[in-house]
This record gives C-alpha cells, sequence and structure tokens, in this order.
C-alpha cells in the first residue's frame, strides 16, 4: 500500500483540518533523493507562498498562502493506493502535486502523471517536484483532462487516483476566490465526468482510486457504474469512532467483477490525539 497525502483546498467542511510546520528560516541544500533543510540561512520562498515541512522534514512543499491548500484528506487517499511495480499511475487534478510526489518519496519509482488546470498550481507541482528530487519519475501536465483524455489514453495506465472537489456546482455559498472555487465546487468536472475520464485513459482491469464525501457514496457507485467501473474496496472514514463517517476512500476496477471487500474503519482522532495509523501517515517509511 502507498502512503497518504493531504489537501486542504483552503474551506472548512472538505476532510480534516491539518496543521504543517511553517518554513521561515530554512536554507535547503540537495543531496541524493532530494532534499535537506539547515538553520544556517534563510530560503524564501516566492512572494504569496508557504514553505511546509512534513515528514519529519523530509517532504517540503510550496503551497500558496492563499487559496488551494492540501489536507489530510490527501495523505488518507495515498495511503489506500496500492500501486505494483511498473503500474503506471494518472492523478487527476493534482494541485501542487502533493499525492504522486508523496508516493515517489515513499520510494516507489513508478511512472506517474499530475495533471491540474490551474497554472499557479502546475506551477508549485513543478517546483515541488524538482526540489524533492522526485522529477525524473513524475510528470506535470497543465490542461484540461477532459480534453487531454484522449491522448493520455494512448499512455495505458494502470491506476488512476483523484482528490477531486466534493461539492456540486450550485451548491452552498459560493467561494469568492477563483482557485479555492474549482477545488471546492464541481466548476470545471462533475463525478460524471470523473468517472468517465477516470475509465476512459484506464487499461483493462485497471484501478480507480478516489476519495469522496460520504453522503455522494451511492452516486459515485451508480456513475461508476455507467462508466464500466465496478467497486472493489471500500474504507469508511471517521472524525472519531462516536461519530458518524463524513468521508470514505474506494478502489473501482474497470470492467471488475461483482464482488466488493468493506475494510475496516479509518478513525482521524482517538483520545485527543491523531490515531496510531494516521501518525504513521507522515513517516515516508514503507
Amino acid at each position: 500500500m502507498l502512503g497518504t497525502s493531504l489537501k486542504n483546498r483552503g474551506r472548512s467542511g472538505h476532510g480534516f483540518n491539518f496543521h504543517a510546520h511553517k518554513v521561515r528560516q530554512y536554507h535547503i541544500l540537495p543531496h541524493k533523493g532530494g532534499f535537506y533543510a539547515s538553520s544556517a540561512e534563510a530560503m524564501t520562498p516566492a512572494p504569496g507562498e508557504t514553505l511546509d515541512l512534513l515528514c519529519q522534514g523530509r517532504l517540503p512543499v510550496f503551497q500558496r498562502k492563499d487559496g488551494y491548500r492540501f489536507s489530510i484528506d490527501a495523505f488518507i487517499l495515498a495511503n489506500f493506493v496500492v500501486l505494483k511495480k511498473h503500474e503506471r499511475l494518472l492523478d487527476i487534478g493534482t494541485g501542487c502535486g502533493i499525492i504522486p510526489i508523496y508516493i515517489a518519496k515513499r520510494g516507489y519509482r513508478n511512472y506517474m502523471v499530475g495533471i491540474e488546470i490551474q497554472d499557479g498550481l502546475f506551477r508549485l507541482a513543478q517546483k515541488n517536484g524538482a526540489f524533492n528530487g522526485v522529477d525524473d519519475r513524475i510528470e506535470f501536465m497543465k490542461g484540461d483532462i477532459k480534453i487531454q483524455a484522449g491522448v493520455l489514453r494512448s499512455r495505458r495506465f494502470d491506476v488512476v487516483v483523484s482528490n477531486p472537489p466534493f461539492t456540486r456546482k450550485h451548491a452552498g455559498r459560493q467561494c469568492p476566490s477563483t482557485s479555492r472555487r474549482i477545488a471546492r465546487y464541481e466548476t470545471e468536472l462533475d463525478l460524471a465526468g470523473l468517472v468517465s475520464v477516470a475509465s476512459m485513459v484506464l487499461d483493462q482491469k485497471g484501478r480507480f482510486y478516489l476519495i469522496y464525501p460520504a453522503r455522494r457514496l451511492g452516486e459515485l457507485v451508480c456513475e461508476a457504474g455507467r462508466s464500466r467501473l465496478a467497486l472493489k474496496r471500500l474504507r469508511m472514514v471517521h472524525p472519531r469512532p462516536e461519530e458518524d463517517a463524513n468521508l470514505f476512500v474506494a478502489e473501482f476496477m474497470k470492467d471488475g467483477g461483482p464482488e466488493a471487500r468493506i475494510e475496516k474503519p479509518l478513525y482521524i482522532y482517538e483520545n485527543c490525539d491523531y490515531s496510531a495509523e494516521v501518525k504513521q501517515y507522515y513517516s515516508l517509511e514503507g
């Protein structure tokens, strides 16, 4: 299994909060397989950016101060993914590139592609990939997956992942920030479109992974079935053991059979702290 990622789209109600360490006075030095931090001099992010150190400082990530910022739901998703040797992975809506970069930092050398429609996030993904020394195995593309799906189809992906917008286009109070609105609402890609393009770019028996709100589970299963994607694994995500699930992670298989496995629930918090499993997400160990 893989590792989990974080995605906070700059809003409440999507996933869970997580607190990264803001880096103000670090000089980042290159070394084999990435970078490490030294307090010898100041390494200042570009105006409007932060540099967050994750996983005991082994995963530095540039993000925008305003707009899209990832949260723990991306780590949850990445830890649910199964990626076998030589399999090719596509991340739809990669944002700042956190999911494929996290996976690569876990030691996976698979070929991965992250596609992002927002130019600012695409540039951050490129920057983060190079900064972490994993741009030899991750390719970031700027574009609309609905348009690029035909091109990507020829690359024969075994795995597709996505941490998509959770809210329908016209539901709830609209966010004034364009970046947050695209990340939060289905303004550019709705659920039906997402599962359709995922199925299109997947090879036969390929697998599609995503994290989504519990309230939309039935809708997702119906839409996936229309695109030849069969539910194979499902895990509910609860804030705490005594609370109802508000998210789930799911694995679908293209032209898969009817059997599905319901896995034990994931609890984010236990006894006023992250659960033992979630704490493990912040390690880059396999």
